[in-house]
């Protein structure tokens, strides 16, 4: 073969190399793009057979109990429900399509009764006591009620019972039977009454007698009626209430107890910034943070300084060793403070979302509070303006002298939660809920909207008619019960 022929053959001969390394590849890519094709619409045939699954569970939820196999259907998938138990235990088999794609799920599933939280429906139910109620003064009950385990000292005044809207209101004794209670088989009970109000007592003790919320029969078998449902139960398995335990409810809303703020807050890490006082505060502390943050510090007065600080406080955890006192036109946002002393407001600030764990106690002035919570270890004290909406709290270890007000905001309402006594100055159409494991007191007349639970008893002072009624809103820090929900399915294996 010529030298030209051996080129001839060498060109055809890589040509064909090349043709068929380009066949291959165009054979590779169609294959890979098959296999993508495959494995997308496999993607979705699972997809489609999950959500047969979650159709059948949605399915169960509504239609616990069944003993025949039942049969869902959807976008690209079937599925069926074999009870094994009829209601208790069913198997779940769904298969979904698409295209050349095909997946099988199966689960399988017990109906079981799941535990639910609700408030403790002894709150927003009038006054409720562990020991006993005085009534220096008159009262209308608008659709509510009083109930004190251990009787009453004092009903004097006009007591009516209305409707819930404060219309057609009676005496007492022309009630049959009228929404004022004692506690049964409770020791050394008491009932003094005059005028028309002498038809709730017999004798010393009340003529009407439910569960003690708070107090102990000597009998541990001694059955009553509830005070909430009616119902005739042992005492101990009634609608009951406890003293309030402010350490632990600061602890579940800020992380610390409210005898040792800061250092559990240096324990779990929660302070993010920490000074020494905001009260006003030392320059160089304040200086500092405000060059840490690009902002220019406005000359050296402490004052001044504070003013630029607290707003850079929004959205922050704060740990202050000692006191932090806010200036009038103070406005705060989604902070959190730690303080080792006291927490003050001078005149009016506007809080929303902020949150306080004070050792010291708390000075709340003409605060204006909205979803905000206050804890101390000290005493609170307000002043008349001071104003709280939606889901906010103030709760002390010592007393509370309450002289504000309380406004409904998306049905939650304020909590005044003291371990010791509460003092009630407040005005007209205050919305709120107290809880105290001492005395409750309310002074001046007015509309109370919500309920007072006491453990050592409420009084009412003060001339005129004092309104009370009930509410059906909620607060995050009030005590819950667990109640027996409806039976729902639990998955107990699935793929």
């Amino acid at each position: 073969m010529t030298k030209k022929g051996i080129a001839l053959v060498s060109v055809l001969v890589a040509m064909v190399a090349v043709l068929m390394m380009a066949l291959g590849m165009s054979y590779l890519a169609e294959a890979n793009l098959s296999t993508g094709r495959n494995l997308a619409q496999q993607a979705v045939a699972r997809q489609r057979a999950e959500a047969g699954i979650d159709h059948a569970l949605a399915y169960l939820r509504v239609n616990p109990n069944f003993a025949e196999t039942r049969s869902v259907s959807g976008n690209g998938y079937t599925g069926t429900i074999t009870p094994l138990v009829p209601g208790e235990k069913y198997r779940i088999e769904s298969t979904g399509t698409f295209q050349q794609a095909r997946h099988a799920a199966v689960a399988e599933v017990r109906i079981e009764v799941i535990p639910t939280q609700r408030q403790n429906p002894l709150f927003g139910n009038g006054w409720i006591s562990g020991g006993r109620i005085t009534v220096n003064g008159g009262v209308d009950l608008h659709a509510s009620r009083l109930h004190a385990d251990k009787g009453y000292a004092n009903l004097s005044g006009q007591i009516q019972v209305c409707d819930e809207n404060g219309q057609n209101c009676k005496n007492l004794d022309q009630v049959s039977p009228p929404p004022i209670t004692g506690g049964a088989g409770v020791g050394d009970p008491q009932c003094n009454a005059s005028g028309t109000n002498r038809v709730v007592c017999q004798g010393n003790q009340p003529r009407y007698q439910v569960c003690p919320v708070y107090q102990q029969p000597s009998d541990p078998t001694f059955t009553c009626q509830d005070a909430i449902t009616g119902e005739i139960k042992r005492w101990d398995q009634a609608y009951r209430i406890t003293t309030p335990n402010v350490n632990n409810l600061s602890e579940q809303a800020l992380g610390v107890r409210v005898s040792s703020v800061i250092p559990d807050a240096r324990q779990k890490n929660l302070c993010q910034v920490e000074f020494t006082s905001l009260d006003p505060g030392q320059p160089t502390e304040l200086t500092r943070f405000l060059i840490a943050r690009n902002v220019t510090p406005v000359g050296n007065d402490t004052n001044t300084l504070l003013r630029q600080v607290l707003p850079l406080l929004s959205g922050l955890r704060v740990c202050v060793q000692g006191n932090v006192t806010l200036p009038s036109g103070t406005t705060l946002n989604s902070a959190t403070f730690y303080v080792g002393g006291t927490f003050q407001v001078d005149g009016s600030a506007n809080l929303q979302d902020v949150k306080v764990a004070a050792q010291g106690g708390l000075n709340l002035g003409d605060v204006q509070a909205t979803n905000s919570k206050f804890f101390t270890n000290g005493n609170i004290n307000l002043n008349n303006n001071a104003l709280f909406q939606g889901d906010s709290t103030i709760a002390s270890i010592q007393a509370i002298t309450f002289n504000g007000r309380a406004n409904l905001l998306n049905n939650r309402a304020l909590a005044i939660i003291s371990q010791g006594d509460i003092t009630f100055n407040g005005r007209a159409d205050t919305h709120a809920f107290m809880w105290a494991g001492g005395q409750i007191t309310f002074n001046g007349t007015g509309t109370f909207i919500g309920g007072a639970v006491s453990i050592g008893g409420t009084i009412r002072n003060g001339g005129g008619q004092f309104s009370i009624r009930n509410s059906n809103a909620e607060n995050s820090d009030l005590p819950q019960i667990e109640t027996d929900g409806g039976p729902a399915p639990r998955v107990t294996f699935r793929r």
